[in-house]
């Protein structure tokens, strides 16, 4: 009974973050919100896919701690959205890491929040599915 007293707690505790891993809803402020509808104007949302070409990204963009935005070098009238599984917290004041070796961004990856000044890891956060947004001609 005793350890069943002192392994409950513990499972709880181990349970809580895995539980709200990637549910809860990230919200923007107005001036956030602002941000990202004047970076898709003008724009068509596309099919999702699953993976971007990392090597054709010529710029991130952070828009909160819920949007990441590439623009691609060879078509800049695309760029790729990603809305990070349960957000990408204060990415938009460090730097974003990802350790895998190769030339795709894709779903599912896990990339970390780098802290520069302290060499720190503060978060991580796993990518969603890109949705391509494209300007639209006329």
């Amino acid at each position: 009974m005793r350890k069943i007293i002192f392994a409950l707690p513990l499972a709880l505790m181990l349970a809580a973050p895995a539980a709200n891993s990637g549910t809860a809803e990230v919200k923007l402020s107005e001036k956030e919100q602002a941000k990202f509808d004047k970076k898709i104007a003008g724009r068509e949302a596309g099919k999702p896919v699953s993976c971007i070409n990392r090597t054709d990204q010529k710029n991130l963009t952070v828009v909160g701690d819920k949007y990441l935005i590439y623009s691609r070098s060879s078509n800049p009238k695309t760029i790729y959205v990603n809305e990070p599984y349960g957000g990408c917290r204060d990415v938009d004041r460090n730097a974003l890491v990802t350790r895998r070796p190769s030339s795709q961004l894709c779903r599912g990856e896990i990339a970390q929040v780098k802290d520069l000044p302290t060499g720190a890891f503060i978060d991580s956060c796993s990518f969603s599915s890109f949705v391509p947004y494209t300007k639209i001609e006329g």
